[in-house]
């Protein structure tokens, strides 16, 4: 098998795992040496387990689903669409109930079959605003 499928079979696999809400079958899939790129800066693995439990936390059943995957070599791409129901605390807002719908883009490089450097964008304002986060006029000027 080739790099680049090798690339797509981790990133199949570690989509499965956030799949089962397994908190550490997820964080297995994280090199020790992990970058994970954020909006304000770089932080270590141990940034990633934190923002992963609280996720699971809060929408408990969540679900990550592959819509498009491109990889080339060690990097993969993959477009994801979670579902899922807001049961926890969320920055502040808990148990709304309510569904959810979202996208992220995810960018990943993978060294010894873990993501050694990773960074993701999460349509964070679609999610906010469907828990309820948002003001409508903030929604608005946004749309």
């Amino acid at each position: 098998m080739d790099t680049t499928e090798q690339t797509k079979r981790v990133a199949r696999a570690f989509f499965d795992a956030c799949n089962s809400h397994d908190l550490d079958r997820i964080m297995d899939f994280f090199h020790q040496d992990l970058v994970h790129h954020a909006r304000l800066s770089d932080y270590p693995k141990d940034g990633v387990a934190f923002v992963y439990d609280l996720t699971l936390k809060a929408f408990p059943d969540l679900r990550w689903n592959i819509v498009e995957m491109v990889a080339e070599d060690d990097r993969v791409c993959t477009l994801i669409h979670y579902e899922g129901t807001h049961r926890g605390d969320y920055l502040g807002l808990v148990d709304t109930g309510k569904q959810v719908s979202f996208y992220s883009i995810n960018i990943a490089r993978v060294r010894d079959g873990r993501f050694i450097e990773h960074r993701g964008v999460l349509d964070e304002l679609h999610l906010l605003a469907q828990i309820g986060a948002l003001p409508e006029p903030f929604l608005a000027q946004m749309s």
